[in-house]
């Protein structure tokens, strides 16, 4: 952790550094576009960004990790997940085209959307047979 916290420490100081050096307000938006310090103030950003995310995630897994009703709740997550995946696997990837000839939508969005579709009739019919198990089980044991 001390490994972070230093290199944390050590952007920090490197982006105020560029902050200072910035251009002021006064500078044409052409000139400041094209300053050095202005794409190295980006990439500090998206590297302090990018750990904040890491982080985040992190700490986020291991305290889901740690209680047992969390831990269903990531086996829920992941076959969700699953759900999705195989979704877009089975979904059709041509192109769709509209009645002039033209291209309505290219194959990369067709497959999202066939996706989107098949996850939402997987996910219904389970919802679907979960109630009828509910039903039919409290009809069973009552």
């Amino acid at each position: 952790m001390k490994v972070f916290k230093i290199l944390l420490i050590l952007l920090s100081v490197v982006g105020a550094v560029l902050w200072l050096m910035l251009p002021d307000s006064e500078t044409p938006v052409e000139v400041a576009s094209g300053d050095s310090n202005v794409n190295l103030m980006f990439v500090v950003s998206y590297i302090l960004l990018g750990i904040a995310v890491l982080l985040t995630v992190i700490f986020s897994i291991t305290a889901l990790l740690s209680h047992h009703k969390l831990k269903e709740m990531i086996i829920s997550i992941v076959v969700f997940g699953l759900v999705l995946v195989v979704s877009y696997s089975l979904a059709s990837g041509d192109q769709i085209l509209a009645q002039d000839g033209s291209v309505a939508a290219d194959s990369s969005t067709a497959k999202l959307v066939g996706g989107g579709l098949i996850a939402f009739y997987i996910l219904t019919a389970l919802a679907i047979a979960a109630m009828l198990f509910s039903g039919v089980k409290k009809i069973l044991f009552k």
